[in-house]
């Protein structure tokens, strides 16, 4: 996709207000686990309701294979906080005031064309492990997207085995 970071590049870091009232740091999160990013414009967007609805219906699948939603716009944080509670969002919506998502390769739409949206998958290391322009919808896109989080190594793979060793000990004994 052009415009998009290359696959295993570095996810370039932000710090965004988020709809539950705290500031969201990109490094924070992809420390805990796997970030799903979703960039939207359009909050009003009827493709972008459907999108964020099928990410809403897959959280838990999601959280299972270790990763974490996060949405992010442009538009007003009271926008996006009436957005989240009128679609009943359970993850946060980020109001991305000072163009992010350009780093991404995310630009504003271009005038009577449709508004663009973008799916990124960051890994803990936060890398660029798969990301989707999705022609058709997210939900059409969360099956390789699940596949990819599926195909990471666990986090404890890189851990030496004397530490696992003792954590096993730990718990055995």
């Amino acid at each position: 996709m052009p415009g998009l970071l290359p696959i295993t590049g570095e996810a370039p870091n932000f710090d965004l207000s988020s709809t539950e009232g705290a500031v969201l740091m990109l490094r924070d999160e992809a420390s805990r686990t796997s970030v799903v990013l979703y960039f939207f414009a359009d909050p009003a967007d009827s493709r972008t309701h459907q999108d964020l609805d099928a990410l809403n219906l897959h959280l838990d699948r999601l959280a299972r294979r270790g990763a974490r939603v996060l949405a992010v716009s442009p538009a007003p944080l009271d926008d996006l906080k009436k957005l989240q509670a009128g679609r009943k969002l359970l993850f946060p919506l980020l109001h991305d005031d000072r163009n992010f998502s350009a780093a991404y390769g995310v630009t504003a739409p271009e005038e009577g064309k449709p508004a663009l949206s973008a799916l990124v998958l960051v890994s803990r290391r936060q890398r660029v492990l798969w990301q989707a322009n999705p022609a058709a919808s997210v939900a059409a896109a969360l099956p390789e997207l699940e596949k990819a989080l599926g195909d990471q190594p666990s986090p404890a793979k890189s851990y030496p085995k004397s530490v696992i060793n003792r954590l096993i000990d730990k718990l055995v004994s």
